[in-house]
């Protein structure tokens, strides 16, 4: 073999030096097995964190979800509160947090405790008089919520969302609570220089909340505003794809008389529908130096909606179904043979894939956009609501109505 040294020899010098240093680099260990490459810690950390595996036998039993405000929120979730500007959603999202914080139910929903950090990246000194005005009508104190501000960039990079992070880390080892709930006010003005238009940007976004996620195990409520027309959130459809619920706040009457309406209008694992009604209140904190009055609204409950149904009245995914499974039959509908078991006489029944494609096809034709994932986490759900509320018969891969649901139908 011939080397550097071989053809210049004014380089055997050097050559022996450097393979002096490899050799010192590749000397055997006590345990005789040569040293390799080590990656640094922090690295050696990220990389431990990066994935999360769970085996087949590992995979939680529990039925049970885990919940920050029952049938609300779920724990370590993402969320989005989108309305109209002026609809009260921050103050909304507000109130819920500090009946969070405080462990109070909220009405008539129970909560799970625990440290609630709202990031006011817009007006932090309104939002503090409207915590004050909580606080002085609940006649509460010492409750881990806590109002941060100050520049918040999740588009550029994932540097913000782990500082904010580290600052809750922080504030939990103030607090002695375990943060649950992070709130972004607003996704524009967290947004940093980004394009909210632009498909890489939000997606850049929604890595930022899933790092914030991974970081706290915190459910994470970003409030956005609608355009003017329509009740979806502004920008790329990529946040719509990434939450696991988003709700919007409708408003009824005007002046005094004024009613606002919470509502899921998607979830991948709950109901949708009405969650309840409210009036803002005013709250007068004090004076200012020139004697004029300082105020903050307070939410107050009108007109309580009930948490659960009997279900009598269906709602949400599980309606569409039903009205999906009509149709599928009127359309596609076979009679069993006679004496077929299993079957009531006379029903017409379909497939669970004819019933599951009518679904979709009515879903898509309202939402162009949505994930096959997500259209089929619906389907399951309502089939196993419908089933199990004796609104849709089943015997293996067939559906039919239940006699009554028929004659329900039948007679609207």
């Amino acid at each position: 073999m011939v080397t550097l040294a071989d053809i210049h020899p004014q380089f055997s010098t050097a050559v022996e030096v450097a393979k002096a240093e490899l050799d010192a680099y590749a000397k055997v260990t006590n345990d005789n097995r040569r040293k390799t490459l080590q990656l640094p810690d922090a690295v050696k950390a990220d990389l431990k964190e990066r994935f999360q595996v769970t085996w087949f036998d590992d995979v939680d039993q529990s039925t049970e979800k885990e919940e920050i405000l029952k049938g609300v929120l779920g724990a370590g979730e993402f969320s989005l509160f989108v309305a109209k500007p002026g609809t009260g959603k921050s103050v909304l999202v507000g109130d819920i947090g500090c009946h969070i914080a405080a462990g109070r139910e909220w009405h008539g929903r129970k909560v799970k405790q625990g440290l609630v950090v709202f990031f006011a990246a817009e007006r932090k000194k309104l939002t503090e008089r409207r915590v004050a005005a909580w606080r002085k009508t609940h006649e509460v104190s010492g409750i881990p919520f806590v109002v941060v501000g100050g520049k918040l960039d999740l588009t550029s990079g994932a540097i913000d969302a782990k500082l904010l992070a580290a600052t809750i880390k922080s504030l939990e080892e103030k607090s002695g609570h375990k943060c649950v709930l992070i709130v972004l006010d607003t996704v524009t003005r967290t947004f940093g220089p980004g394009d909210q238009n632009q498909s890489k940007d939000m997606q850049r976004y929604v890595a930022s909340v899933d790092e914030l996620t991974r970081a706290t195990l915190a459910h994470v409520a970003a409030i956005h505003h609608s355009g003017w027309e329509g009740d979806r959130g502004k920008g790329a459809i990529d946040l719509d794809g990434a939450i696991d619920a988003s709700f919007g706040v409708t408003v009824n009457g005007s002046g005094p008389s004024k009613v606002f309406t919470l509502a899921c209008t998607g979830q991948n694992d709950g109901e949708e529908g009405a969650v309840t009604s409210f009036r803002l209140e005013s709250v007068e904190l004090g004076t200012d130096n020139e004697g004029n009055v300082t105020t903050a609204p307070v939410v107050v409950q009108a007109n309580a909606i009930p948490c659960k149904t009997d279900g009598s009245n269906l709602k949400g995914n599980a309606a569409k179904a039903l009205e999906s499974l009509r149709v599928a039959i009127d359309a596609d509908g076979e009679s069993p043979p006679a004496g077929s078991p299993g079957f009531p006489e006379g029903v017409l029944a379909v497939t669970r894939d004819a019933w599951r494609n009518r679904f979709f096809a009515d879903a898509l034709a309202k939402e162009p956009k949505a994930a096959e994932d997500t259209l089929g986490k619906r389907f399951r759900r309502a089939v196993a609501e419908l089933t199990e509320g004796n609104k849709a018969g089943s015997s293996g891969q067939w559906f039919w109505l239940d006699s009554r649901t028929s004659a329900d139908m039948s007679g609207h």
